[in-house]
């Protein structure tokens, strides 16, 4: 008898060891499936890579991205907030928008693709009051249920505080791979890391300074002034995610530029931390949860 209960502690010691091996090695998952900004699978893009011309991440590597699709064909670009909530800018809203996530190729071609109809749309009451991309943003809320949350579809954290100019932050997109051709969508969903400028230096003579839309606090610029680096055609409401703490946030959506990778005309963002209040404020109206 006491050799079968040292038998059993023995049994139990070696399992709770397996255990915690598993969870050390990886076997289970650091946070929950529904958390937002995990990865899923882990991936670190190249800071030499371009959107324009740039680098394809592997499947599940950006899960927050969505693709906003109308007649099959795509549109625009956007950012999973929950279940039923996507993220993009306002100037990108028209009738008959589909958003689609666990999209990584051309239509038909990710076996995980989600597909929901998008119910409605609230554009923020003050688009274009200053400038014609200004307020930038819409909150699109889809069809019930929505999008199922797993490893390859899942939210990126909304971004309470922009990150400091110079932080590596991730653009990423459909849009054309060539600066030259910026109609021509890129089949595939690419990816870059671009560094965070200050305002100061966007609102510059030779850079932002003196335009029809000036360079507000809502906007956030990012990019390398010697060009190169950038978001194009296409990837309009598309998600710049920072990592912070080990996730990736929010930080600005696809707005508009000059161009694409041009020198001395980075790209310009909708700042999502100006607008934490509103986004809550419009999922609350609707009864729509979020993170």
């Amino acid at each position: 008898m006491l050799h079968f209960v040292l038998y059993l502690l023995f049994c139990c010691c070696c399992l709770n060891d397996a255990l915690l091996l598993q969870a050390r090695s990886g076997g289970f998952p650091k946070f929950p499936v529904e958390s937002c900004g995990v990865r899923g699978v882990p991936w670190t893009p190249e800071r030499e890579a371009r959107v324009v011309g740039g680098q394809i991440p592997p499947y599940g590597a950006i899960p927050w991205q969505v693709q906003l699709r109308r007649g099959g064909e795509h549109q625009c670009g956007g950012a999973l907030l929950s279940n039923r909530l996507v993220l993009t800018v306002a100037h990108c809203w028209t009738e008959g928008l589909v958003a689609v996530a666990g999209s990584l190729a051309i239509p038909g071609r990710s076996s995980a693709e989600q597909s929901v109809r998008v119910e409605r749309a609230v554009p923020h009451p003050e688009f274009r009051k200053y400038g014609p991309y200004s307020n930038d943003i819409a909150l699109l809320v889809l069809s019930e249920p929505g999008i199922q949350i797993g490893p390859l579809s899942r939210p990126a954290c909304l971004s309470l505080r922009t990150p400091p100019a110079g932080t590596w932050c991730e653009v990423s997109g459909w849009g054309a791979t060539d600066p030259s051709y910026p109609d021509q969508i890129s089949p595939s969903l690419r990816a870059a890391v671009v560094p965070l400028l200050s305002l100061d230096i966007c609102r510059k003579e030779g850079i932002y300074g003196g335009r029809q839309q000036p360079i507000l606090d809502s906007m956030v610029c990012a990019g390398r002034l010697n060009g190169g680096v950038d978001a194009c055609g296409g990837d309009s409401g598309g998600p710049l995610v920072c990592e912070i703490n080990g996730r990736m946030e929010l930080t600005g959506l696809v707005s508009w530029g000059d161009g694409c990778a041009k020198r001395d005309r980075p790209g310009v963002y909708t700042r999502i931390s100006n607008y934490i209040s509103w986004i809550k404020q419009v999922a609350k109206h609707y009864g729509v949860d979020y993170q």
